[in-house]
């Protein structure tokens, strides 16, 4: 299963319809996309689940929660075995924590935005990804989660000014 992460869209101060065109190719045939906060609106979600479905987590500045679509993290997706902690920050530093006590049980995988850094990490048992951002970095991404045969893999995807 193909999995496409991003955070940090900021759609509110960004040209988003351009953004979304770049984040829409990159992350072409994907089977599920995850969204780490700090999407701004909602037609952050909306334009994503044209590319394919969509678990989200909020930051304090996002729109209210909608659960199943745009829930308070942290937050543990399951997808085709792994197990996948997402939330918008990691407390600093990340490594060495206890991340079966962070989201409630073991995780094979944490996501996390709000840097704005793109980082895929091994942390003991655990891979760390975060996506960066597809439009306020220096360097802009999104990432690719790869789960099922095996242990999970991601990949930093730049995208395009």
């Amino acid at each position: 299963m193909r999995i496409g992460l991003l955070s940090d869209t900021h759609d509110d101060l960004c040209d988003w319809p351009a953004v979304r065109d770049r984040v829409a190719t990159a992350l072409a045939g994907v089977d599920l996309i995850v969204h780490c906060g700090d999407l701004t609106t909602i037609a952050v979600l909306d334009d994503l689940e044209k590319v394919a479905p969509v678990r989200a987590t909020r930051n304090s500045g996002d729109p209210d929660a909608i659960p199943g679509r745009l829930d308070d993290g942290p937050i543990v997706i399951d997808a085709d075995g792994a197990e996948i902690g997402v939330t918008f920050e990691l407390p600093d530093p990340p490594a060495g924590r206890d991340w079966a006590e962070m989201f409630g049980r073991r995780v094979d995988v944490v996501v996390f935005g709000g840097t704005h850094a793109p980082l895929v990490e091994q942390d003991g048992d655990v891979l760390l990804v975060n996506p960066g951002s597809p439009s306020l970095a220096a360097q802009l991404t999104v990432a690719e989660l790869v789960v099922g045969d095996g242990p999970p893999s991601a990949r930093i995807i730049g995208v395009p000014a």
